[in-house]
């Protein structure tokens, strides 16, 4: 066994050399450690195990809820827009309508305004036409008159036809001054 001595000592001192452990020290750190590992399997595993398990669980329901969340968001997204695209169309119907409506009044305010126009346009055309008859019938009575005061002048002068003709051309231009 002297050979088998030695080459443990030979690995040994290469592993202390290479990694700065002794073989002994590796040897008990590695029967610690599988110790260790059989503890806890034994004795913790399955409360770890069981513990993650549940936690996945909780994690899947959640991730669950999550998506379900998310379907009932698109759902009412888009329940939304059609309520929105809606209000649109209504509101765009109200100011069609009222356009309408405005130029509805507009064409109504401008019809009474000519019709107003034309009244007062008719009413002027008949004062014009009854100051025009006025003026033409004191015209006539003006001339009426100016025929008496003439026939007048002359019944009280009896005068000679040339200052007949001088009279009548004095009044008619006195009367076309006045």
């Amino acid at each position: 066994m002297p050979a088998f001595e030695r080459m443990i000592e030979a690995v040994s001192k290469v592993i202390e050399q290479a990694l700065g452990v002794n073989l002994l020290d590796m040897i008990i750190q590695i029967a610690a450690t599988l110790i260790l590992v059989i503890i806890v399997k034994i004795f913790f595993w399955g409360r770890v195990t069981a513990f993650l398990e549940k936690r996945k669980q909780i994690m899947d329901q959640e991730m669950e809820s999550a998506k379900e969340a998310n379907q009932e968001a698109k759902v009412l997204k888009e329940k939304r827009e059609l309520e929105y695209n809606d209000l649109r169309m209504k509101s765009k119907d109200y100011l069609d309508q009222a356009k309408e409506k405005a130029e509805l009044e507009r064409l109504s305010i401008i019809a009474k305004a000519k019709e107003s126009a034309d009244q007062m346009m008719s009413r002027a055309k008949k004062e014009i036409e009854a100051e025009r008859i006025k003026a033409e019938n004191s015209l006539q009575k003006e001339a009426v008159d100016l025929a008496a005061l003439m026939a007048e002048k002359i019944i009280r002068k009896e005068l000679d036809d040339q200052e007949y003709q001088n009279i009548l051309i004095n009044d008619w231009e006195s009367s076309g001054k006045s």
